[in-house]
């Protein structure tokens, strides 16, 4: 019984650990995805998400890294809180004019 109860309780750990909580505003799997895909992904639903704005938000994110999105989440907080400034945020975050 002590081990069903270990198991149960590694389990929910291992569903609700806050790495993954962290990453709750992509998705579970996407913890393991680029910063440039999670960037892109961002800047492709604040424009409506079209695939049309795939070229836009590629030049928006490349040299996108780790902290890339919290930059965004600071600026566009600044300027704010409107998602409407994603791409204008990822630019400015990546070294972008």
């Amino acid at each position: 019984m002590k081990k069903l109860l270990g198991i149960v309780v590694l389990g929910l750990f291992i569903c609700f650990n806050p790495l993954v909580i962290k990453f709750s505003y992509a998705g579970l799997l996407d913890m393991f995805k680029d910063p440039l895909e999670i960037c892109m992904d961002r800047v492709i639903k604040s424009l409506g998400g079209s695939k049309l704005y795939t070229e836009d938000a590629a030049y928006a994110c490349s040299g996108a890294n780790r902290s890339t999105g919290k930059c965004m989440d600071r600026v566009i907080k600044s300027w704010g809180g409107s998602k409407l400034y994603t791409e204008d945020a990822a630019k400015k975050c990546t070294g972008k004019k």
